[in-house]
């Protein structure tokens, strides 16, 4: 089973594109840090407590030592946020794959070898689990791209790919 730790702006855009149920669905064992869950707004992390209660997600507690490497990370990297380096300090401490869209931790991460997927590869997984139709895959992407989180910037050609292998599929 692949495990996964979860950033904060995969979490965001989950929630307000109303996939949670259909990620959850899929089979991996999802973490991620309280340092991630305190960034998010109150409805946010309500719609994440569920699946923390029924372990669907695992919250860390981050520890005064874990945070310590934490701030090493971030003193190695300062343009990323703390809870940036939780999501990656957790990736790399349980051997994890990180899901993050933020290029800057993406490129980072890679660089110390962890394995790295984003908003593409979570709705590929999605389909491929048939937790999600490719034509609701389509629709959520573009939402994504449109509504919820216009700045996120995601390749255009990406996009018309998926589009057209979804459309294709359904």
């Amino acid at each position: 089973m692949r495990v996964v730790v979860n950033d904060a702006n995969v979490l965001i855009d989950l929630v307000e594109l109303r996939l949670l149920p259909h990620f959850f669905a899929l089979q991996m064992e999802f973490h991620t840090t309280s340092i991630i869950l305190d960034e998010l707004f109150e409805v946010q992390a309500e719609a994440l407590t569920p699946y923390i209660e029924d372990g669907s997600l695992q919250l860390h507690e981050v520890s005064e030592k874990e945070l310590e490497e934490i701030i090493a990370i971030r003193i190695q990297k300062p343009s990323l946020s703390e809870q940036d380096c939780s999501a990656l300090y957790k990736a790399q401490s349980i051997s994890a794959t990180l899901l993050t869209s933020d290029n800057e931790l993406r490129k980072f991460a890679k660089s110390k070898d962890v394995d790295v997927h984003g908003h593409f590869w979570i709705l590929d997984q999605m389909v491929a689990a048939q937790t999600i139709s490719p034509i609701t895959a389509s629709e959520k992407l573009t939402e994504l791209c449109e509504t919820v989180n216009p700045k996120l910037g995601l390749p255009k050609r990406e996009c018309n790919r998926r589009h057209k292998t979804w459309k294709d599929a359904d």
